[in-house]
C-alpha cells in the first residue's frame, strides 16, 4: 500500500510538471507598461462581464503567474482604457479552448464621448486554438495604427459562445499621437508660460492652492503644471468686446472621481465678472485618467467676449488629488468693425460723436463710449430710458426726399427706435419715418447693423428732427448720415385742411412761396390704395406772398382720404400730407388728431370695448384699449394708413387714420 501511494504521487507530480514548462520568459509587459490592469488574471479584479457570464480564474492553463482567466461556457468579458483620438493601440493576449466548434473572439472596440461604439473601427480576431494536455495557450495580436479621432476610450474584450475560453497575459500599449503643435509659438500665444517651462511664472494661484512645476507628465518641453490637492489657478488676458477666444490645453489626473475643470470667464475693466451662460464651449470637465502610455488629454475651449468685456480669464479648477496641465495655447481674434464710409453733404453735425454729445439734445443717461465704434473711436449710448435728438433746418430748395443712414444696436429688443420727424414753422408734426432697432449687439456679426430711413419730405417742412429713443437699457448708435435729394419742391405749402360742411367736404390750402408752379391735383381715395383725381386747380406760378386755394367735394364717401399733388411747370411734383374725413352718419364716435404721430384720442358717448388696427392688406397689427383719458399709444405703428374698428356696446365703426 505504501509503494502504491508513492507511485501515485510520483505519477501525479509528473503529470503536473509540464504546465510550468510552457511559461513564457516574456509575460507581455510589466505592469507599469501595461495599459490594462491585472492583465495576468491573478484575480478577476478590474475585469467586467456581461450578465449571465461565468468568469473566474483557473490555474490549469496559466502562462505567467499562478492563474489564468476562464469563461466557463458562454459570455463576454472586457476592460476599458481611456485614450486620445489618433492613438496607436497594440496588444498581445494568450488564448485557447477545448472546443473549436464554438465561437471565441478577441475584440478592440472604440467609443466616443457619448458612450457610443464607433462600429466601423472594430478590430476582431478569431481565437481558434485548441489546448492540449500540455496546458499551453496560443499568442494572438490585435492592433490599430490610429484610433478614430473622436474616440475617448478603447475596450479590450473576449467572447465565448460556449465551452471553455481560457485567456492569460493580456498586454496593451497605447501610444498617444504626438502633438502637431506644442501649443503655438510664443509670439502667437496670448497665454504666457503656457508650457510651464518657467515654473509657475505668470500664473496666479488662489489662496490655499498648492501649484507647482512638475515633469513626469509633460507633453511638450520637459515640464508641466501641477495642482496638488484642491485649488484654482488662473491667468488673465486683455481683449476687446466681441473678440473670439479659442484655446487648447492638455490635462489629466489620477483620480477621475474628483472634479477637475477648465473654464473661460470674462471681466470688465474694473474687474467685475460678466455673467454668461455656462456651456460646453466655455466650460470643460477634465476627466482623463493618466497612464504611463497616455500622459495627458487635449481639451478645447472657446467663447466670444460679451459686451463690456476687457479681459478673459482661463481658470484651472481642482477639487482634489492631482490635476496635471500642460501646453496652454490661446488665440484671440478681435471682432471686425464695419467699414467707415464717407458721407458726402451730411447735414448732421458731430455724427460720429467724437465730440461727445455736442450738438445733440439728450434726456436720460446718454454717454459716448469706445466699446464699439464705426467711424472714429466713439459711439453714443443711451443707457436706460431717454432720448437724443438733433434738429436740422430745412428749406424747399434742398430737395424733396430725405435719407438717413445710421449704425445701431441694442442689448435686447425692447422698443428702441430711430425716427425722422418733419415739423412745420409752428412745430406741428407733418409726418414721421420710424425704424425699430432690433440688432442685438452680441449676435453674429458682433456689433452694429446699418439702418436706413428714407421718404418724401412733406410740403411745409421747416425742421427735420433726428431722434433716437428707448424705454429701457440700451440703444447704441454711430456714424449717422443725413442727406437730401430730388428736385426742389415747386411750392411751399403753409396749410392744408379738410372739414365737413353739411354733406360736403371743403378743402382749403395755402402757399407762402411758389416758383414755376403749374397746378394742383386734388386727389381722393376711400382705402388709401387707389387714388382718383377730383379736380385740377391752377396754381399761381410765381409768388412770395400768401395764396389761398379751395375745393368742395360734393359727393364724399363714408370714409375719405384727401391729398394734393403739386405739379411744377417742368412736370416735377410733390405730394402733400394726407387728410381724412368721415361721413358715417353717426357723430357719436370720433378720433383725433388725424394724422397722428404718437397718440389717438377717441370721443364716444358709450364705453369702448376694443380698438383694432388693420394695415392696408387687412392684417390685424394692433389690438388696444383706450387709457383713462380715452387715448391709445400708436407709436409702435410704422408710418402708413390704417383702418380701425371701434367696438362699443351698440355698434362697430370703421374709420381710416393716417400716421
Amino acid at each position: 500500500m505504501k509503494n502504491f501511494t508513492l507511485l501515485f504521487g510520483f505519477l501525479l507530480l509528473t503529470f503536473l510538471l509540464p504546465r510550468n514548462v510552457y511559461a513564457t520568459d516574456d509575460c507581455g509587459c510589466k505592469d507599469s507598461e501595461n495599459a490594462l490592469k491585472n492583465g495576468n488574471f491573478e484575480s478577476t479584479e478590474y475585469w467586467k462581464k456581461s450578465d449571465g457570464t461565468n468568469f473566474r480564474t483557473d490555474d490549469a492553463y496559466n502562462i505567467c503567474g499562478q492563474k489564468n482567466g476562464l469563461i466557463d461556457q458562454a459570455g463576454f468579458v472586457y476592460q476599458d482604457v481611456q485614450i486620445a483620438g489618433g492613438s496607436a493601440i497594440n496588444m498581445t493576449v494568450y488564448g485557447g479552448t477545448h472546443d473549436r466548434s464554438k465561437t471565441h473572439k478577441f475584440y478592440l472596440l472604440f467609443y466616443n464621448s457619448n458612450n457610443e461604439e464607433i462600429e466601423s473601427e472594430r478590430v476582431t480576431v478569431d481565437m481558434n486554438y485548441q489546448v492540449t494536455g500540455n496546458g499551453n495557450l496560443q499568442k494572438y495580436t490585435l492592433s490599430k495604427n490610429a484610433a478614430p479621432s473622436n474616440a475617448v476610450r478603447v475596450r479590450f474584450a473576449f467572447y465565448s459562445s460556449g465551452a471553455y475560453f481560457k485567456v492569460d497575459v493580456a498586454c496593451m500599449s497605447v501610444t498617444p499621437p504626438a502633438p502637431a503643435d506644442c501649443g503655438c509659438p510664443e509670439a502667437d500665444n496670448a497665454i504666457k508660460n503656457g508650457s510651464f517651462e518657467n515654473g509657475t511664472n505668470n500664473w496666479i494661484a488662489t489662496s490655499g492652492t498648492n501649484f507647482r512645476q512638475d515633469d513626469p507628465y509633460s507633453v511638450c518641453g520637459s515640464k508641466n503644471g501641477l495642482i496638488d490637492g484642491a485649488g484654482t489657478v488662473y491667468q488673465e488676458v486683455n481683449l476687446s468686446s466681441g473678440s473670439r477666444v479659442n484655446l487648447t490645453v492638455y490635462g489629466g489626473t489620477h483620480d477621475t472621481s474628483k472634479n477637475h475643470q477648465f473654464k473661460l470667464e470674462f471681466y470688465t475693466s474694473s474687474g467685475a465678472l460678466i455673467q454668461v451662460p455656462t456651456t460646453p464651449e466655455n466650460t470643460v470637465d477634465m476627466n482623463f485618467q493618466v497612464s504611463e502610455q497616455h500622459k495627458l488629454q487635449q481639451y478645447t475651449l472657446s467663447g466670444t467676449a460679451p459686451f463690456g468685456a476687457a479681459k478673459v480669464r482661463l481658470s484651472i479648477i481642482s477639487s482634489g488629488n492631482y490635476f496635471k496641465v500642460d501646453v496652454v495655447c490661446m488665440s484671440i481674434t478681435p471682432a471686425t468693425p464695419p467699414t467707415c464710409e464717407t458721407c458726402n453733404n451730411n447735414k448732421l453735425v458731430n455724427e460720429s460723436f467724437e465730440n461727445g454729445t455736442e450738438h445733440w439734445a439728450t434726456t436720460g443717461t446718454v454717454i459716448t463710449d469706445a466699446t464699439i465704434a464705426v467711424c472714429g473711436t466713439k459711439s453714443l449710448i443711451l443707457a436706460g430710458p431717454g432720448s437724443f435728438s438733433q434738429d436740422i433746418p430745412f428749406v424747399s430748395t434742398l430737395g424733396n426726399a430725405v435719407n438717413l443712414s445710421i449704425w445701431a444696436a441694442v442689448k435686447q429688443d425692447a422698443d428702441q427706435k430711430i425716427e425722422v420727424i418733419f415739423l412745420d414753422a409752428n412745430n406741428k408734426v407733418l409726418g414721421t419715418l420710424t425704424q425699430n432697432i432690433d440688432k442685438l449687439v452680441e449676435s453674429n456679426p458682433w456689433g452694429f447693423q446699418r439702418y436706413n430711413l428714407a421718404g418724401a419730405i412733406p410740403n411745409g417742412t421747416t425742421i427735420i428732427r433726428i431722434i433716437g429713443s428707448a424705454t429701457t437699457d440700451y440703444l447704441a448708435v454711430d456714424s449717422g448720415c443725413l442727406t437730401f435729394s430730388g428736385p426742389p419742391l415747386p411750392v411751399t405749402l403753409a396749410a392744408f385742411n379738410v372739414k365737413k360742411e353739411g354733406n360736403v367736404a371743403t378743402l382749403v390750402w395755402s402757399t407762402t412761396s411758389e416758383s414755376n408752379s403749374d397746378h394742383f391735383e386734388v386727389q381722393h381715395s376711400g382705402d388709401g390704395k387707389k387714388w382718383d383725381v377730383l379736380a385740377i386747380v391752377t396754381a399761381q406760378g410765381e409768388s412770395k406772398a400768401l395764396v389761398t386755394y379751395n375745393y368742395t367735394h360734393t359727393s364724399p364717401l363714408a370714409t375719405n382720404l384727401y391729398r394734393l399733388k403739386m405739379i411744377d411747370q417742368d412736370e416735377t411734383f410733390a405730394f402733400s400730407s394726407i387728410k381724412s374725413l368721415n361721413f358715417d352718419g353717426d357723430a357719436q364716435i370720433s378720433v383725433y388728431p388725424n394724422p397722428t404721430t404718437d397718440h389717438l384720442v377717441l370721443n364716444s358717448n358709450a364705453a369702448i370695448s376694443s380698438v383694432k388696427f388693420y394695415d392696408q392688406r387687412g392684417v390685424l397689427v394692433m389690438n388696444a384699449l383706450p387709457d383713462a383719458s380715452n387715448a391709445i399709444d400708436v407709436k409702435k405703428l410704422n408710418q402708413g394708413i390704417y383702418f380701425i374698428k371701434i367696438n362699443n356696446s351698440a355698434s362697430t365703426k370703421r374709420i381710416v387714420i393716417v400716421r
